[in-house]
């Protein structure tokens, strides 16, 4: 198996638009790591932004949602 290192230089040599994919393929990948939602899910809310239904958040209010 190649190291990190190794593969950076390949990596550096991709195209903007293979190196966009590479991120959530990688992410995609870890044991645990939180998946975002799905195809379905974000094109749900892009119809709701459209229809002008969808329930906007301040920042302020996505802060203390959050507990932050």
């Amino acid at each position: 198996m190649k190291t990190l290192t190794e593969v950076l230089p390949d990596v550096d040599q991709l195209s903007e638009e293979d190196q966009a994919g590479l991120a959530p393929h990688l992410i995609a990948n870890l044991q645990g790591a939180p998946l975002g939602p799905d195809d379905q899910e974000l094109a749900r809310r892009d119809a709701e932004i459209d229809a002008g239904t969808a329930e906007f958040l301040s920042f302020d209010e996505l802060r203390k949602a959050v507990g932050r």
